[in-house]
């Protein structure tokens, strides 16, 4: 059989066989196909990534192990430092002419694609990369100008004209074609233990049959509602708990995206906003990548942010004697999920009353969420902070009694996750009161203005013409 009808699946995210594009252009292109996913040792020893999403990882790799074999192909299993040279030695080994994975838009991968693509091409080999992570591919949501978004409104707009949505990819039809793993060649699947991980959480059942599960519940039970319900933490349909999912490619974006066209009723109407908010931070991500290590306003930089560790430890243990924040810190921490509105709530406390480090907050989440996405949280993070795409943010603070008042008035929420809410075992006393934290915040911003305002200036003057202004 020659290389060139010969082809190898590079899994990455888009851990799932419905709708996936990779796979449906290597079986349709090629007469056999191999599928492997290679684990990155250097990521799963990081201090980015927890038990939570690790463990998430390694259940639906076992289940889309068994999807693949039980149509006649399987998964190939590696572990490895240097993720190209793998990946290319991988296809010499098997003979393959072509390598296809679903394209990723964060800067390492991007540059280990590149990498991976000349070590192929120097072997007589091929990388094909399929847009299938986001619905529409970052580069080509621009203004009449030609210029990123950095405002999510018209971006919306934009990406909406721009959405061809088409039936599923069905592979069915060449499932004959799928290769089983060479017993020679695949590794056993690590555990938790061999990354030095123990996962303590209650996390969400993982791979592609529980996605379409909480799909269709989540479209039975709550999107007609969403409008109206997205922000009461209290009912376990308010929101489709689908991110997990969305983060690991267990479903398909354009899967969520059909089911809200659909419906086109004010809740699907205002889910399709929640999901043009990831495609929008991604976006961002590709065209600033600076936001992945600093704030996407570089005049923040240099904010002086307290470094009170018992304050911080406090905030992550949820304990901070305001019972929403707390609530919802004890959420993540139990479950390696938490709630929109109160991620929006914690961050706020830990940045406006606590004066600690947005990074602080967005490196803790990024290590307890079964969904840590990095353009999601970093941008997340950096919208409560205010050093984001919207600066407007910054003198915006959530005040932490009133936010409970309104979305958990009967206090149902929080009974859930403080049994000990209303005893003499809660704290009583809040770590800083919201007023004396707001008081201190503001006080360091507006002292900090003037150092702002030079930044701008600079950063204005020293601006290529032909780069998008970000102020």
């Amino acid at each position: 059989m020659s290389p060139d009808t010969k082809a190898l699946v590079w899994f990455r995210g888009g851990l799932r066989i419905r709708d996936n594009s990779c796979l449906y252009e290597a079986l349709k292109a090629n007469t056999q196909v191999y599928c492997c996913y290679i684990l990155d040792d250097f990521y799963m020893r990081g201090g980015d990534i927890g038990a939570a999403r690790a463990s998430f990882l390694l259940d639906t790799l076992t289940i889309l192990s068994e999807d693949l074999q039980h149509r006649g192909g399987g998964l190939i299993i590696r572990r490895a430092q240097q993720i190209p040279e793998e990946c290319a030695m991988l296809a010499h080994t098997l003979g393959v002419g072509r390598v296809y994975a679903n394209r990723d838009y964060m800067p390492y991968p991007m540059e280990r694609d590149k990498k991976l693509s000349n070590l192929l091409e120097s072997d007589g080999r091929k990388l094909i990369l399929c847009d299938d992570q986001l619905a529409v591919p970052p580069e080509i949501v621009k203004t009449d100008a030609g210029n990123p978004y950095t405002v999510f409104t018209p971006f919306k707009r934009k990406w909406e004209a721009l959405l061809q949505l088409i039936e599923p990819k069905s592979p069915e039809p060449y499932f004959y074609k799928l290769a089983p793993a060479p017993s020679n060649i695949s590794e056993p699947l690590p555990t938790l233990s061999d990354f030095g991980l123990v996962l303590t959480q209650q996390i969400e059942p993982a791979g592609e049959h529980a996605a379409q599960t909480r799909l269709e519940q989540f479209v039975e039970l709550g999107i007609n509602r969403y409008h109206e319900e997205r922000d009461l933490a209290y009912l376990p349909t308010s929101t489709s708990r689908l991110s997990p999912h969305l983060k690991w490619g267990t479903l398909s974006v354009r899967d969520c995206i059909r089911a809200a066209q659909h419906h086109d009723a004010p809740g699907a109407i205002k889910w399709l906003d929640e999901l043009a908010w990831r495609e929008f931070y991604y976006h961002v991500g590709f065209h600033f990548p600076h936001v992945y290590t600093g704030p996407m306003l570089r005049e923040y930089s240099d904010f002086p942010w307290s470094n009170n560790t018992e304050h911080f430890e406090l905030w992550k243990q949820g304990k901070t004697g305001y019972p929403f924040v707390d609530a919802g810190m004890r959420q993540l921490n139990a479950t390696g999920w938490m709630h929109n509105r109160l991620r929006q709530v914690t961050a706020s406390y830990l940045c406006k009353d606590l004066c600690i480090s947005w990074q602080m907050g967005e490196r803790y989440f990024m290590q307890m969420l079964t969904d840590g996405d990095w353009p999601s949280n970093n941008g997340g993070w950096q919208w409560v902070a205010g050093c984001g795409t919207d600066p407007r943010r910054a003198t915006r603070i959530f005040n932490p009694v009133l936010q409970q008042q309104r979305y958990d008035p009967n206090y149902l929420y929080i009974k859930e996750w403080i049994p000990e809410w209303g005893t003499s075992a809660y704290p009583i006393m809040p770590v800083v009161e919201h007023s004396e934290g707001r008081r201190r915040y503001m006080q360091l911003f507006n002292e900090s203005s003037a150092a702002r305002s030079d930044a701008r200036g600079s950063a204005r003057a020293t601006k290529a013409d032909d780069q998008p202004s970000l102020f």
